[in-house]
C-alpha cells in the first residue's frame, strides 16, 4: 500500500513540475520589448481578460497610448527611438503593472518602471548606460555617523576600477532630486555604468562618486532597509553635509 501511495505521489509531483515548467516557457515566449530593425520598439503583454491596456512611457509624445489586442495578446509599437535609457509601464483596465517579460526595472521615488536601453554605436548616450567589457569600479553602501542629525546614516560610494589607497582621487558629491535617496543615482541614474564607460573611453578622470541621502529625517532608503526616522530632524541636510565629507576624507583617498 505504501509503495502504491509513493508511486501516486511521485506521479503527482512529476505532473506538477511538468506543468510548472511549461508555464515558465510559455510565459517566456513573449519578447517585450522587441527591438525592430527599423529603430522602433514593440511592447507586448498577454492579458486575455483585459478590456483595455495602455502604456505610460517617457518616449511618448502623449501621456499614454492604447495597445492593440489580438487573441488576448496586446501590442504597441513606438516611433523610431534615439539612443537613450527609457522607462515605461502598463495599465490593465486601470491597474498599474510592470512588463512581466522585462526583468530590467528602476525606482523613481515611489514609482517603479520597466526600463530598456537604445544604443546604436559605442559612446552614444545609450551606450553609456550599459554594461560593457570594460574595467568595472566598485559600489559600497556605507553607514556613517552624523553627529549633526544624531543618527547613523547610509550613503552609496563608487570607487573606480583599480582604486589604489596610495593614490589621491578627485571626489564628486552627487545628490538626488526631490523624493530620492542614496539608491536613486545607482538604480535610476546608473552612475556606476556611466562612470565605468566614461573612464574607459577616456572622457572622465577616475574619481570617487559619493551619493548621499538628502532626506535629513531618514537614516536610509526605506525600500532597502525599512529603517526610517519619523521624527522631525535635528538639523537640515545642508547643515549635516560636513559629516559626510568628514567620513569620506577619513576613509577614502580624496
Amino acid at each position: 500500500m505504501k509503495r502504491i501511495l509513493l508511486s501516486i505521489f511521485a506521479f503527482v509531483v512529476s505532473v506538477s513540475l511538468t506543468f510548472a515548467q511549461q508555464a515558465i516557457f510559455e510565459r517566456h515566449e513573449i519578447v517585450s520589448p522587441k527591438f525592430n530593425a527599423d529603430g522602433t520598439v514593440t511592447f507586448t503583454l498577454r492579458a486575455p481578460e483585459a478590456k483595455k491596456v495602455t502604456i505610460l512611457a517617457d518616449f511618448l509624445t502623449r501621456p499614454t497610448e492604447e495597445l492593440q489586442q489580438k487573441d488576448g495578446v496586446w501590442t504597441y509599437t513606438s516611433d523610431v527611438l534615439a539612443p537613450e535609457l527609457y522607462s515605461y509601464r502598463f495599465y490593465v483596465d486601470g491597474a498599474e503593472t510592470l512588463d512581466p517579460s522585462n526583468l530590467n526595472r528602476s525606482r523613481d521615488v515611489r514609482s517603479f518602471m520597466s526600463t530598456f536601453i537604445i544604443s546604436k554605436e559605442e559612446g552614444d548616450c545609450g551606450y553609456l548606460y550599459g554594461n560593457h567589457n570594460v574595467a568595472h569600479g566598485d559600489v559600497a553602501q556605507v553607514w556613517y555617523d552624523s553627529p549633526t542629525l544624531g543618527m547613523k546614516r547610509r550613503m552609496s560610494i563608487y570607487t573606480p576600477a583599480g582604486y589604489d589607497k596610495g593614490k589621491k582621487y578627485p571626489v564628486m558629491y552627487l545628490l538626488h532630486g526631490a523624493g530620492g535617496d542614496e539608491e536613486a543615482w545607482l538604480t535610476l541614474g546608473r552612475t556606476a555604468q556611466i562612470m565605468d564607460n566614461l573612464i574607459a573611453l577616456g572622457k572622465a578622470e577616475p574619481m570617487i562618486v559619493v551619493m548621499p541621502n538628502g532626506n535629513a529625517s531618514d537614516d536610509a532608503s526605506p525600500y532597502a532597509t525599512g529603517l526610517t526616522q519619523k521624527d522631525r530632524p535635528k538639523a537640515s541636510y545642508q547643515e549635516s553635509f560636513p559629516d559626510i565629507m568628514d567620513y569620506v576624507n577619513k576613509h577614502y583617498e580624496v
